[in-house]
């Protein structure tokens, strides 16, 4: 063989090599490729099957369901030391401000043990009244300030500070009647089953009557369930939606006239509820029995307790304790607890650290460690107790 034709063979083979490894590198990259669009789809598909399907919930009426506006701080006046004006308008007295961001230390400071040591004092009211037929239940009405803390101004957040692994006492609270088994109804859970988000007026720090209204269905669901028995109920057919404030427990400016007290040039600025909402609220199933006589001890938010059982005949008669005036217990239990059918006890979010005794203060008392005094259920655990 001549050389000319031996080179021309070998730079046909090295020719030819240079292809088959060409072809063989194609072949892996498109392996490769084909094998990592596999993976990411897989992975996708992982990743879509995670979250849960997201549940709506269709609210009872459409006004149940919060319309906001602008969210910005005010500008100028800024309220008091008691009244916090928020964004929007939406008024806050400072202690449910403090309370749901842990800004004062009589909230910072509560224990779990004092939190159990008051759940644990609770069971023992609702197991020694059980055996004397009579229904138990805790309510705990919804802070503010926790069922709209879009609504707090930045510029009291940023005059505070959160401690560190704060958490507050109302979440350590429900976890212990959980757990020890205190019937209980949390009305800001509720809520959120209901799909109601609009619970409070822009102008006063109490509930507005739509969101009394729900709690109080489920507290009169609690008394059938207990006692296994069907009773009145109320009903509403639509909501009142008016310039005019609610014909029964005005509270919806409460707060209103405390921070602009004096001050016409600051009121001509604010930020006001257009309306007020409440339902037309009314006693249904009027020939099931009513609950004979009932108990029903709190603070402020219980007068729309007072007005549903009392005045609209869920009850036959109603007692009610508000809160514990002057650190004295002045109640006579034996005579109060041998005619009730249904002892109902009612709290704040925010006031779980003193649930039982005398009123909040707020503004810069709020931030004092306040001695708690004479407790009205301490007063009702030791009579049972036969002290």
């Amino acid at each position: 063989m001549s050389k000319s034709k031996f080179y021309t063979l070998i730079v046909l083979l090295a020719i030819a090599v240079a292809v088959l490894i060409f072809l063989v590198a194609e072949l892996i990259l498109q392996y490769r490729s084909e094998a990592q669009n596999q993976a990411n789809s897989e992975t996708a598909a992982e990743t879509m099957e995670i979250p849960e399907p997201v549940q709506v919930v269709e609210p009872r009426f459409p006004q149940y369901i919060l319309k906001e506006g602008p969210l910005s701080d005010p500008e100028g006046f800024r309220g008091t030391e008691w009244v916090v004006i928020g964004k929007d308008g939406y008024l806050f007295e400072n202690g449910y401000i403090n309370e749901y961001l842990g800004y004062a230390p009589k909230y910072v400071n509560v224990t779990d043990g004092e939190l159990q040591h008051r759940v644990d004092t609770l069971k023992y009211i609702q197991d020694e009244l059980a055996k004397r037929n009579i229904a138990f239940c805790v309510v705990i009405s919804p802070s503010k300030a926790s069922s709209l803390p879009q609504m707090i101004p930045d510029f009291y957040k940023a005059e505070h500070t959160t401690p560190d692994g704060y958490v507050r006492p109302y979440i350590r609270f429900k976890d212990f009647l959980e757990k020890t088994g205190v019937y209980f109804i949390d009305s800001e859970s509720l809520y959120k089953t209901i799909g109601l988000t609009n619970t409070f007026p822009k102008t006063g720090i109490h509930w507005n009557k739509m969101a009394s209204f729900e709690t109080t269905l489920a507290v009169i669901k609690e008394y059938e369930r207990q006692t296994g028995t069907q009773i009145r109920h109320l009903a509403a057919d639509s909501i009142f939606y008016k310039d005019t404030l609610p014909p029964f427990v005005t509270n919806e400016q409460d707060i209103f006239g405390i921070v602009y007290e004096g001050r016409r040039q600051e009121m001509k600025d604010a930020i006001i509820d257009e309306k007020y909402y409440w339902p037309d609220i009314y006693t249904a199933d009027k020939g099931n029995p009513k609950i004979g006589h009932m108990t029903i001890q709190g603070g402020s938010f219980t007068g729309d307790f007072n007005y549903y059982f009392g005045e609209l005949g869920i009850a036959g008669s109603v007692t009610s304790y508000y809160y514990n005036h002057d650190n004295n217990v002045r109640i006579n239990w034996e005579s109060e607890i041998g005619r009730t059918n249904f002892v109902l006890l009612e709290v704040n979010e925010q006031f779980v650290y003193n649930m039982g005794g005398s009123a909040p203060q707020w503004a810069e008392k709020d931030f004092e460690i306040l001695p708690l005094g004479n407790n009205i259920i301490d007063s009702l655990y030791d009579y049972l107790q036969g002290k």
